[in-house]
């Protein structure tokens, strides 16, 4: 069979433009599972939970793994995109061998505005950005960090990315 007949049994993915990013939707959603797939993908937090319990069996912990990483949510040291009821999170944020938490992604997330839902970050992680000569700052923290940091610091100063959404003041602000 040619090439041609392959591809039609393959089936096609075009990315939403940057302005469905913005917005949580269906192509919004599977635009930000494949824009962080190649950096390590994204995991339910219930997973991500058990997959930290493994990873630090034999440490005394006085809460479970899942309300640590609801803490680490709220407390922005770690972000996730709430997807029909369940929360998303980035693995970038992790170190691959030992599930330990990069400084580099935390940084960078300090540096954009807090109040940002966890879409509006996770949209602009995976979003071209113009300060990255439009490369995307996901694919760019490991290689080239101190742009990464800048292109960030440069989002409430020049206002270069503009979620039309903002994290809910509500709960633990979890929702976005």
């Amino acid at each position: 069979m040619s090439r041609a007949g392959l591809a039609a049994f393959a089936p096609s993915f075009t990315y939403p433009p940057p302005s469905e990013l913005e917005v949580p939707s269906g192509r919004g959603f599977i635009a930000l599972l494949e824009a962080f797939r190649a950096t390590g993908g994204t995991a339910p937090a219930d997973v991500l939970a058990r997959l930290l319990e493994e990873y630090q069996l034999g440490r005394a912990c006085s809460l479970t793994q899942l309300v640590q990483l609801v803490q680490l949510v709220h407390t922005g040291q770690v972000f996730g995109f709430e997807w029909r009821s369940s929360l998303w999170i980035p693995m970038f944020q992790f170190e691959a061998q030992d599930l330990a938490l990069k400084a580099e992604a935390q940084e960078v997330r300090a540096a954009l505005p807090q109040l940002w839902s966890g879409w509006a970050v996770a949209a602009w992680f995976a979003g071209a950005n113009a300060h990255l000569a439009q490369c995307r700052p996901v694919d760019m923290l490991a290689s080239d960090f101190e742009a990464v940091r800048r292109a960030a610091s440069a989002v409430q100063s020049v206002g270069g990315f503009n979620p039309v959404h903002g994290r809910r003041a509500e709960g633990l602000g979890l929702r976005g």
